[in-house]
C-alpha cells in the first residue's frame, strides 16, 4: 500500500531565501566568508569556499550585508553545525571546494533576535 502524506516537516522556523548579497563570518580565524543562501529564526545555510575540501568548524559566526548604502551587522551569534556537503567537484590543480553548510543558531539575546528579526523581514522574500 502506498503512502501518499508528505513527509513530516522537521523544522520548527520557515527559512526564507536571502534577497541580498548577506555573508557568514566564522568566528574561528577562518579568512574565508560564506554567503548566506536561506535563513530562518532558527538558522541558516550559506555557501563557502574551503582548503583541502574541510570545513572550518565555529561555533560563533557574525551575519552583515553586503550592501554598501546599509551597515547591517548581528555579532557574536553562538551556532551549531547540522550538515556540510560538498556542492563542487574537486579541483586537481586547486586544493580549494565549494561547500553547503546548515548551522542552528544557539541561545540568543533578546537583541540579537530582534536583529536576526529585522534582517529577516527586509532581505529575504519572507512575511514576517
Amino acid at each position: 500500500m502506498k503512502n501518499d502524506r508528505s513527509p513530516t516537516e522537521r523544522r520548527a522556523y520557515k527559512r526564507y531565501p536571502v534577497q541580498k548579497s548577506a555573508f557568514v563570518i566564522l568566528r574561528n580565524g577562518s579568512m574565508n566568508p560564506g554567503q548566506i543562501t536561506e535563513i530562518s529564526l532558527g538558522g541558516m545555510v550559506f555557501r563557502n569556499i574551503c582548503k583541502n575540501g574541510n570545513s572550518p568548524g565555529a561555533s560563533e559566526i557574525d551575519i552583515l550585508l553586503a550592501d554598501f548604502t546599509d551597515a547591517f551587522v548581528i555579532r557574536n551569534l553562538q551556532v551549531k553545525a547540522v550538515a556540510d556537503r560538498g556542492i563542487s567537484e574537486e579541483n586537481p590543480i586547486s586544493s580549494t571546494r565549494l561547500r553547503k553548510q546548515v548551522i542552528s543558531f544557539g541561545s540568543l539575546t533578546p537583541t540579537q533576535t530582534s536583529r536576526l528579526k529585522y534582517f529577516i523581514r527586509f532581505y529575504t522574500s519572507s512575511s514576517v
